[in-house]
């Protein structure tokens, strides 16, 4: 299943491409990245090159992550409200 969103990923534009990392990363770590398009399915992505598939797998992980500290965050605030609940009992 990721291949099949990676070969769909990979008739994207590098605009898209490079918009979809500045998102992802943003969200994890809080700073833009330095991004831009080399050619040839090359980025430069802080001054380091890095290829279009692996730029694509580098915007799943972080999604992927994402993903798994929202979950964290809501089991806590679901936690935090039971233990409310059982101590206004």
């Amino acid at each position: 299943m990721q291949n099949q969103a990676l070969l769909q990923e990979s008739a994207v534009s590098p605009h898209h491409v490079i918009d979809a990392y500045r998102r992802a990363h943003y969200t994890i770590h809080g700073r833009e990245p330095h991004v831009r398009y080399a050619g040839n399915s090359w980025y430069f992505v802080n001054n380091e090159a890095v290829h279009h598939k692996m730029l694509l797998q580098e915007i799943t992980r972080l999604r992927e992550l994402e993903q798994r500290k929202n979950l964290l965050n809501a089991d806590k605030s679901i936690i935090h409200k039971l233990i409310a609940r059982l101590r206004g009992l």
